[in-house]
């Protein structure tokens, strides 16, 4: 199975998924991912917690500070799992105001506080474990860049999760092959439909540049495509994609 490639003009082909990228880019700016309101108005963010700019990735290492501010990004991705953004974001500034993003009170605090801070994520009884589950082995995890496989192993944490966790808190590059891409690609024709994430993923990855910055805007650039344009149930009028879908 390969990756079919579109041109750009007759001086200028680009890797399929990488061209689409670069045309979301200019028709959408940057994205500033991932989006934290629980720092909102702070370290630059805006009031919405998202950051003015390109998306940015995180490196491991830095001290404490910087610990937590990965395992507010790994908590973010455990809550947006299967909800909207804006239950997800509720659910991780009643976390901060509670003061429990932070690993270390997070698997000491009573869990029906954990579960009544996250009730807007849904499903929060199971998310509550998965975050706890987190929260225990975040020091092994964030001693280093954690494998991917032990990411796999936690509890709650699936490929999504586990690749957006290495993309934006460890600066590991991987493409992100959520439901949002697969639709967005399969539409285009580039990649074939009904393709589940691990395999989706095998396909693309080795077409991107194995850059993690270039892979945390290109999964915000696909996911705010999809919602404007690429919905179930698809906007195409003024769609920056329409002349190179197939759907």
């Amino acid at each position: 199975m390969e990756m079919r490639e579109w041109h750009r003009g007759p001086a200028q082909a680009e890797p399929a998924v990488a061209g689409v990228v670069a045309t979301l880019a200019e028709a959408y700016g940057p994205q500033g991912w991932w989006p934290l309101p629980s720092r909102a108005g702070r370290d630059g963010r805006d009031a919405a917690g998202y950051l003015p700019g390109a998306s940015e990735t995180l490196a491991s290492g830095g001290g404490r500070a910087a610990s937590l501010r990965r395992f507010e990004i790994a908590c973010a991705a455990v809550l947006a799992q299967n909800t909207a953004w804006t239950g997800a974001a509720k659910a991780l500034t009643a976390l901060s105001s509670a003061g429990l993003v932070d690993p270390e009170c997070m698997v000491v605090a009573d869990p029906d506080s954990l579960e009544a801070a996250i009730r807007p994520a849904g499903t929060f009884r199971q998310k509550t474990r998965f975050l706890r589950s987190l929260a225990e082995a975040w020091p092994r995890l964030d001693s280093g860049t954690p494998r991917r496989d032990e990411l796999l192993a936690l509890g709650g944490i699936g490929p999504e999760t586990a690749d957006c966790i290495l993309v934006y808190c460890h600066s590991v590059p991987g493409f992100i092959a959520d439901a949002y891409a697969r639709r967005v690609l399969s539409r285009l024709g580039l990649i074939p439909g009904g393709l589940a994430y691990e395999a989706a993923r095998a396909l693309v990855e080795p077409a991107c540049p194995p850059d993690a910055a270039w892979h945390a805007e290109a999964h915000a650039l696909l996911v705010e495509h999809a919602k404007r344009h690429c919905r179930a149930k698809p906007l195409c009028a003024g769609c920056p994609l329409r002349n190179l879908c197939e759907y």
